[in-house]
């Protein structure tokens, strides 16, 4: 099993069921390097070496042990081989079958991941005679999916329910998106402005999310995500130069930076894109002397946070593709993925300021102090760890 190295990924996985009379099965795929979780477990490492098998294989036992399909009361039969079926790069892509005594009250039972990491989401999708039947975002806390026939689970505010579930966890469990939001809670003092920065944000997301999912656009998720990295470390950045007034260590900090990111993948034989760099820099070091120079810069900062927005929506669109929007469910998809994602982060934001609010209140303004410059190091150091990690491997 090759396994790609990737920092950014949410615990997740993927599958499709048909459901034909009594036989039922399933595609389910699952990030190769999300599978391997399960060699945390020792008894899967044991099996592995004592019978010689593949990673592969031995993920094909584990989802043996932790996939079910019932009839009623009655356990369907699995088919004894779980064959490989075609998948993209990076990805482990199976075929289950199962066989039922009845085709009444068909429920599926999926525990694989979650006894391994609790924030773990998967998408289900499960069509009847080829037709989608229902589709729901599984948890820790809900795992199984009921098919029954009285029920037409088919329908708009169903699915739209699912996908604002989806959207709302995954920006929660979202922790670099949740540190960009912390680090524009940093720089933004006034309520008004923030109110400027947060719409720019949702702007600008939630068009590149439309084109990504409209498929007007091609999603490079390799740098996608560095770029996310690299705006997480540069709120942090803009942070430090308001508060320290200190323009010239800022932009030293990003030149350097970059021409040694440059200079170590040369020597490594590792591609980056030069392009992408030096655009990086001179965008940077532009905005930084802007800010530096032009104190009036409410309306200027709504367009910077819409570029932002622009690149953690591609990163959204790339997950909303891969969780199983198509074109019988791209309206209800797209509308309650972007509000649950929106819910989510503003439920993140009332929680930030609230807690700043109560600590006021408190006269516990030096515990504020304290707690922001915290965050500023907590977010600088993450966002500048991704930036690099997500480039360079």
């Amino acid at each position: 099993m090759t396994i790609p190295v990737k920092s950014h990924y949410f615990s997740e996985s993927f599958s499709k069921w048909n459901i034909n009379g009594t036989n039922v099965v399933a595609q389910y795929s699952i990030l190769e390097l999300e599978a391997t979780r399960i060699f945390k477990v020792d008894s899967y490492q044991k099996i592995m070496y004592e019978n010689k098998l593949s990673e592969r294989d031995v993920f094909k036992i584990y989802l043996r042990q932790h996939i079910r399909v019932l009839s009623g009361n009655n356990v369907c039969k699995m088919k004894d081989d779980i064959r490989d079926i075609a998948s993209q790069e990076g990805y482990l892509n199976v075929e289950i079958q199962f066989h039922c005594d009845s085709e009444e009250n068909i429920k599926i039972i999926n525990n694989a991941m979650f006894n391994l990491i609790q924030g773990h989401i998967h998408i289900a999708r499960v069509y009847v005679d080829n037709n989608l039947f229902i589709e729901k975002a599984l948890f820790f806390n809900d795992q199984s999916l009921e098919i029954k026939e009285n029920v037409n689970e088919n329908s708009f505010i169903k699915s739209f329910g699912s996908f604002f579930n989806t959207g709302m966890n995954h920006i929660l469990s979202g922790y670099d998106h949740l540190l960009f939001i912390l680090g524009l809670l940093l720089i933004v003092s006034h309520f008004r402005k923030l109110i400027l920065v947060i719409t720019g944000f949702t702007i600008g997301h939630s068009l590149t999310l439309s084109l990504a999912v409209f498929d007007l656009i091609q999603i490079n998720s390799r740098l996608v995500e560095a770029l996310i990295g690299y705006t997480i470390m540069f709120v942090g950045l803009e942070y430090f130069t308001k508060k320290n007034n200190n323009i010239v260590s800022s932009v030293t900090f990003v030149i350097l930076l970059n021409l040694l990111l440059l200079i170590v993948s040369l020597m490594l034989g590792i591609s980056i894109s030069t392009a992408l760099i030096f655009g990086v820099v001179i965008f940077s070091i532009s905005y930084l002397f802007f800010i530096n120079n032009y104190k009036s810069e409410n309306k200027f900062i709504v367009v910077i946070t819409i570029i932002f927005g622009l690149i953690h929506g591609l990163g959204f669109g790339g997950f909303l593709l891969g969780s199983g929007v198509n074109d019988e469910n791209i309206v209800s998809g797209l509308l309650g993925f972007n509000l649950g994602v929106e819910f989510g982060q503003i439920a993140f934001i009332l929680f930030i300021l609230l807690t700043f609010k109560i600590l006021s209140l408190l006269k516990m303004n030096r515990i504020i102090s304290i707690a922001k410059n915290a965050a500023f190091v907590f977010i600088i150091s993450l966002g500048l760890y991704f930036y690099i990690q997500r480039l360079m491997f």
